[in-house]
C-alpha cells in the first residue's frame, strides 16, 4: 500500500489546519483505477498536465506550494514543461524544496 494514499476524511483530522476541500474524491480513485499496475508516464504526464491548466492556472495566488511524490515533480519538470535548468530538472531528494516561476501562455498568444 506505499503508493495509495489515505482518505482525505483520515488526512483532514491530522491536519485540521489545512483546507482540503478542492480535493473531489475521499478515497484515493487512482489506486483503484489502476488496479496492480502502476501509471504508465503518458497517463502521469496527462494528469500532471490537466492539474496545471486546470487548477493551478485557475488559483488566484500568486506563490503556490505542490507537494508530492518526487517521481510526480521529476515528470513534471522533464516531461510537461519546458525547462532548460538541469538542476532544476534533477531527481528531487526527500524533503526538498525548489523554486520555480510559471507562465501559462495561451495557444493564441504564440
Amino acid at each position: 500500500m506505499g503508493n495509495k494514499r489515505r482518505s482525505i476524511t483520515d488526512i483532514t483530522a491530522d491536519y485540521p489546519e489545512i483546507d482540503f476541500s478542492d480535493i473531489e474524491h475521499d478515497e484515493d480513485v487512482l489506486w483503484e483505477e489502476y488496479g496492480d499496475r502502476r501509471e504508465t508516464l503518458l497517463e502521469k504526464s496527462e494528469r500532471i498536465y490537466e492539474f496545471l491548466t486546470e487548477y493551478v492556472r485557475s488559483r488566484p495566488e500568486k506563490e503556490i506550494a505542490i507537494v508530492c511524490h518526487s517521481a510526480y515533480l521529476f515528470t513534471l519538470l522533464n516531461a510537461v514543461m519546458d525547462i532548460e535548468d538541469e538542476e532544476l530538472r534533477s531527481w528531487f531528494l526527500t524533503s526538498e524544496v525548489r523554486s520555480l516561476q510559471m507562465t501559462f501562455i495561451d495557444g493564441d498568444d504564440s
